[in-house]
């Protein structure tokens, strides 16, 4: 017996398929396939599937008819996304094209074989073993060249004609003015640095430092609230009331959004 036939965890199995005997005639074909798997939802409509899958329901595999009794399968999978790797079952061989559009592995018209389900079962394992051997392959290569960024700790400046090291995170905030890019302090002073905005970008951890746009970059810790601006843009209120316009620009929006969940 071959691997495919070992796998340790049990496939999870929905199935939507709106004839009861349909329905039980395909259970008892994958019952025999001798595969460890468990059904953990019988559909029958487009209103019950929708509801199923907006819950982000944890399964592997679906098995899917065309035809249901308020629909077609196509209108639960052009409403929901579902990236699941579906086997469509149906007596219709015309949308196969359709079908395929989707995250199909396969096509079976009905009245469906146990070989039909067995091949189904199978090619479903041969694509997951290829898709975790790649993930290890590329996992093994980026630990293997991965090296922890050395990001900027302390900035050097000058206080009252002496020069002083302050933390970065005791930095609020780095702005340009004039030609020249300064740090704010917690304290609300302001201090020239030797770095423009775009080198910041570089030696500052982009987990703790956005830039929102050309003159401005903000730490995470500093932020108090975000309301909406004019023009599809966002202001930004900060724990220390300093007298700057702190707006994201409308093209970062997006990505300070992500930053914010900590999406990259």
């Amino acid at each position: 017996m071959d691997f495919l036939y070992k796998m340790s965890r049990q496939l999870k199995i929905a199935i939507i398929e709106d004839e009861p005997i349909s329905r039980a005639y395909l259970k008892n074909l994958i019952e025999q396939t001798g595969f460890e798997h468990q059904i953990i939802e019988e559909l029958d409509s487009v209103s019950d599937a929708l509801v199923f899958f907006s819950k982000n329901p944890d399964l592997d595999l679906i098995f899917m008819d065309i035809h249901l009794g308020d629909g077609t399968c196509f209108d639960i999978l052009n409403t929901v996304g579902i990236e699941k790797p579906i086997i469509f079952c149906t007596t219709f061989d015309t949308y196969a094209v359709q079908a395929f559009k989707y995250n199909s592995i396969d096509y079976i018209l009905k009245p469906a074989k146990l070989d039909d389900i067995k091949d189904a079962l199978k090619k479903y394992w041969s694509f997951k073993k290829s898709d975790e051997d790649d993930y290890l392959i590329r996992m093994d290569k980026m630990m293997g060249s991965f090296v922890s960024p050395n990001y900027k700790k302390r900035f050097l400046i000058r206080k009252n004609n002496k020069l002083m090291l302050t933390d970065v995170n005791n930095v609020i905030c780095f702005y340009s003015e004039g030609g020249n890019t300064f740090l704010t302090e917690k304290s609300g002073t302001s201090h020239a640095v030797d770095f423009t905005l775009e080198k910041l970008e570089e030696l500052l951890d982009p987990n703790n430092f956005f830039r929102i746009n050309r003159k401005m970059m903000i730490s995470i810790d500093e932020i108090h609230s975000v309301e909406d601006y004019f023009n599809n843009r966002l202001k930004i209120k900060l724990q220390n009331r300093i007298d700057l316009d702190l707006v994201v620009s409308r093209n970062r929006v997006k990505h300070f959004k992500n930053w914010l969940k900590g999406v990259s």
